[in-house]
């Protein structure tokens, strides 16, 4: 069986205003660097721990692959901004649920000594490619979890129009919208009432969020589609709960499969479903 490339060189990113991760950077920074691994530190996250960094998009090209040290949340940012730089990521969770990070701080000499052989595996996660088409042009945006289409006010509802392959499929008159993929499927997603879908299937997922129909269902695509919305009134897109773009009523909202998947870096071991069990008590009794 083929090996992966050794990785000898992680450029890390933090999660952010927590500047009480320095001790914890410095501990798995020490421990790989005595296996060989060079690790560099992104400047904005070097400056709240009281060191100097590199620049972020910089980084992206000297490494064999970026650490976030954190949370999911941590992990999905590093995997988003570093999108078209084809290099994988993982993530040491410092958080609570973890659900995509590949381990914990006290396993970083087990998984530095994976990443010095080769003895890694990498999960290809399908991301979704957004475009703004407005009058004064586009704008693009990449979404590992999902997209929320979502009202600005709190009274009212927000009236969608979808197409399909330039096709209107459905008028969702809602709160919010979801677009998501198979790996947001387990996160926002889940909690609105949307199907659980195994995260390397190629799907996108339509979940609306407190539909004014009950006539208007959760609905799993395949990735062979572009999707189209438009909408009646001025709203926002919430771009993996991190980012927030506005979309104005004569603008067109564009989203597909994006062209590159998101690469996780993984211990062979790691087993989707006894994730599902441990974080979401499925099958407890």
């Amino acid at each position: 069986m083929k090996m992966n490339p050794s990785i000898l060189k992680v450029g890390t990113l933090l999660r952010p205003s927590t500047p009480t991760l320095k001790e914890s950077f410095l501990q798995i920074k020490e421990v790989f660097e005595t296996q060989g691994i060079e690790v560099m530190l992104e400047s904005i996250s070097a400056g709240m721990i009281g060191f100097r960094g590199m620049d972020f998009e910089l980084m992206c090209q000297e490494v064999d692959a970026l650490l976030s040290l954190g949370g999911d949340g941590t992990l999905i940012s590093a995997l988003r901004r570093s999108y078209g730089y084809k290099i994988p990521a993982f993530g040491i969770n410092t958080g609570h649920l973890g659900f995509l990070t590949a381990i914990g701080p006290s396993e970083a000499k087990e998984f530095g000594c994976m990443l010095t052989s080769g003895n890694y595996a990498i999960d290809e996660h399908m991301m979704l490619e957004g475009i703004i088409q407005t009058d004064k042009g586009e704008k693009r945006f990449y979404v590992l979890n999902e997209v929320l289409i979502s009202k600005k006010n709190i009274s009212g509802m927000l009236k969608i129009y979808a197409k399909i392959a330039k096709e209107i499929f459905n008028v969702y008159y809602v709160d919010s919208l979801i677009v998501g993929t198979p790996t947001g499927s387990t996160a926002y997603n889940i909690s609105a009432g949307g199907a659980v879908v195994y995260p390397f299937c190629r799907n996108i997922l339509l979940t609306p969020i407190s539909a004014h129909s009950l006539t208007q269902r959760p609905m799993v695509l395949s990735d062979e589609f572009m999707l189209e919305f438009s909408v009646e009134d001025d709203c926002v897109l919430v771009v993996d709960g991190q980012e927030i773009l506005q979309m104005q009523k004569n603008d067109i909202l564009f989203i597909s499969p994006a062209s590159l998947s998101a690469k996780l870096i993984q211990k062979k071991s790691r087993s989707y479903f006894r994730i599902l069990k441990e974080k979401f008590k499925w099958g407890e009794e």
